[in-house]
């Protein structure tokens, strides 16, 4: 769901590491439906089904439209394993593999097979297909955070930042909502997501610069 950025920031020494606690935040199972819209032309595109799932110690996010797959480990969010299908002059498919000092990424591509294996970096590392929906386990009392994002599609590792602007109100198809603004801090572009400020702080919306997710529905189960 997020864009893929191609380089980093360079972060200061003085801003916090990310933290993150996902007690009391994700449930067995929950189903979000978001509907796509056009910036320009504010008309709704299409719409995709995002499945949050907790199974055996592990957060599992299922993304239908982006074609992404990644399970986490659910006590501090670390990733685990991804697979994400990019339809781009070509099909391709890119497996992930994280332990505790590599990362090991398979990729299916026009051009046959390709095995890369990436030292894992100190700190905290976030899969890109796991940031938004990790993101509402962060304390949104901290104004900036910084973090590494691992990005699947060209094998990459940048740092990044989230920072907190306020609290706002937002329509969306769901309805109104007290939000927190959010913006994703790439160092070449910045992108926006919308938190809910009642807890489990739902992703209310999320804004890439081309395209506005807006929550049409959600249950938990």
């Amino acid at each position: 769901m997020v864009a893929l950025m191609l380089f980093g920031l360079s972060m200061s020494a003085k801003m916090q590491e990310l933290k993150l606690d996902p007690e009391d935040i994700f449930s067995d199972r929950e189903v979000f439906i978001y509907g796509l819209f056009d910036n320009e032309s504010g008309e709704e595109i299409t719409e995709t089904e995002v499945i949050c799932e907790v199974e055996d110690g592990y957060l599992l996010i299922d993304d239908s439209v982006n074609e992404s797959f990644v399970s986490v480990k659910l006590d501090d969010l670390s990733p685990y394993s991804g697979e994400k299908s990019i339809h781009y002059a070509g099909d391709y498919v890119i497996h992930s593999q994280f332990t505790e000092t590599q990362i090991i990424i398979d990729a299916e591509t026009p051009d046959g097979e390709q095995h890369i294996e990436l030292d894992r970096p100190e700190g905290l590392l976030l899969h890109n297909d796991q940031l938004l929906f990790s993101l509402r386990a962060m304390d949104f009392s901290i104004e900036k955070q910084k973090l590494k994002l691992f990005i699947p599609a060209n094998a990459s590792i940048i740092d990044m930042a989230v920072m907190v602007e306020g609290i706002e109100k937002f329509n969306a198809p769901a309805g109104e909502f007290e939000v927190y603004r959010v913006t994703l801090d790439f160092g070449l572009s910045m992108q926006t997501a919308f938190y809910e400020v009642e807890n489990p702080h739902k992703m209310i919306a999320y804004d890439n610069g081309t395209l506005q997710y807006r929550l049409k529905e959600s249950k938990s189960e």
